[in-house]
């Protein structure tokens, strides 16, 4: 079955509301907005899509199958954003839970060395979040003003299709799930990430943003319903 987001009344609402707000955004404006998120990369089996190719009536060859250890065999929690001129200094989250601690050492560390590389002052861009309690709490708020880092208000909840770093997400995944042999260690799976992260470039951004214009249309559409994103 093909997979789609949660939505109910009330988020479609939201969404709805979102897409009002943020309708008629040029690209040159979204071109300011960093978007961000955590995802979870498993040691043996990618959460990514893995094809294979093989003659019809052909029998499966080693290579058409990949090997499976129970519970997944470990994984990492990795946060990461992406802007308009490239993606970020990645960080591992090595604590069990991510908390609001947690999540503003990342953003002094990763977030703020990202917006240095780019040349990119912290009041220059809008910072997009999720509506997680560690994004919201007050002691994260209190440090996003202190350092002068706008971001967007009230995200959406169950809106992959607005953003973009999803994407990103899906090719990393895909290209970890093609190396011949599984890493050995965490550290090991980490750095295969980097490798793939790292190759995006600013080239790589330019679709993703100039599609939020129409991501948003597309919400308009739907009344706040799923869309092709």
């Amino acid at each position: 079955m093909k997979k789609r987001p949660y939505t109910k009344v009330d988020y479609m609402k939201d969404r709805l509301q979102y897409a009002r707000k943020y309708h008629g955004w040029t690209v040159e404006q979204w071109k300011k907005v960093v978007f961000s998120d955590e995802t979870k990369i498993n040691m043996w089996q990618s959460d990514g899509a893995i094809y294979t190719w093989k003659e019809p009536g052909q029998r499966d060859l080693p290579h058409n199958t990949r090997m499976t250890k129970k519970f997944g065999g470990g994984s990492l929690m990795i946060w990461s954003c992406m802007t308009s001129r490239g993606v970020d200094y990645a960080s591992q989250v090595l604590q069990k839970t991510m908390d609001s601690d947690c999540y503003i050492e990342i953003l002094g560390t990763s977030f703020k060395d990202t917006l240095d590389y780019y040349s990119w002052n912290p009041d220059d861009v809008i910072l997009q979040q999720d509506g997680d309690s560690k994004h919201t709490s007050k002691v994260t708020k209190k440090w996003l003003k202190a350092n002068n880092i706008q971001y967007m208000n009230k995200w959406p909840p169950y809106s992959p299709d607005l953003n973009p770093i999803e994407h990103l997400w899906h090719h990393v995944k895909s290209k970890l799930g093609q190396y011949d042999t599984p890493p050995k260690t965490k550290q090991e799976l980490f750095k295969r990430f980097e490798t793939e992260w790292y190759k995006f470039t600013k080239a790589d951004m330019e679709p993703y943003y100039n599609s939020l214009p129409k991501r948003i249309e597309q919400v308009l559409r739907a009344k706040g319903g799923y869309t092709r994103y």
